[in-house]
């Protein structure tokens, strides 16, 4: 039960998000931002919807719900982190741009996933997003905007830290409790987002 609150949860903060991102009327220097935002919560949306619909066993589902989950963890996230530094620091990146750097997490991903470092680089990859969130989230922030992002990257950093796919302590992963935490996560730092528009150049 607890796992299917947390992932209907994910699945409706998501689709919410991305939904609100893509149809907010925002300028066009900042509008990839708000796109690859929206993307990286349609991922996690993704995810949930995968353990929701995907319950059937055989290798093909349970490889799709893989997919959907690895998809979320070392690109969407990642992604978001990355808005979260452009936001902060200003910074104006094509859609070329992004998409080549999208491109750079999947072969990384592929790379690393042919070698023995899964783990390790799972773990730094986890902690590099929430450290680069919380960048994003002091620089770009300001009052209660700055509350909610500071919550939502607290949440993130005990989803993945504590209770995701690679905790950095072993035996306490509990995916209902990371699925919550990246709810929240994304629910808290979707809103602050979507109510910071970037500075001016």
């Amino acid at each position: 039960m607890s796992s299917l609150f947390a992932n209907l949860a994910l699945l409706l903060g998501g689709f919410a998000v991305a939904a609100l991102l893509y149809r907010q009327s925002q300028s066009l220097a900042q509008r990839s931002l708000h796109y690859m935002f929206a993307l990286g919560a349609l991922s996690l949306a993704l995810a949930a919807l995968g353990r929701l619909v995907l319950t059937r066993s055989g290798s093909e589902q349970q490889t799709l719900q893989l997919m959907l989950d690895n998809l979320a963890y070392y690109a969407g996230l990642p992604m978001i982190a990355s808005v979260a530094i452009a936001h902060g620091w200003n910074k104006q990146w094509s859609r070329a741009a992004w998409g080549r750097w999208l491109l750079g997490l999947f072969a990384l991903f592929e790379l690393v996933r042919r070698s023995d470092t899964g783990v390790l680089y799972s773990q730094g990859l986890a902690l590099l997003t929430c450290l680069a969130l919380l960048a994003g989230v002091l620089k770009g922030y300001q009052g209660a905007t700055r509350l909610f992002g500071l919550a939502g990257t607290l949440l993130l950093s005990i989803g993945l830290l504590a209770f995701g796919p690679a905790p950095l302590a072993a035996g306490f992963q509990q995916d209902a409790l990371y699925r919550l935490a990246l709810a929240g996560f994304i629910i808290l730092c979707g809103y602050s987002f979507s109510r910071t528009p970037q500075a001016a150049a």
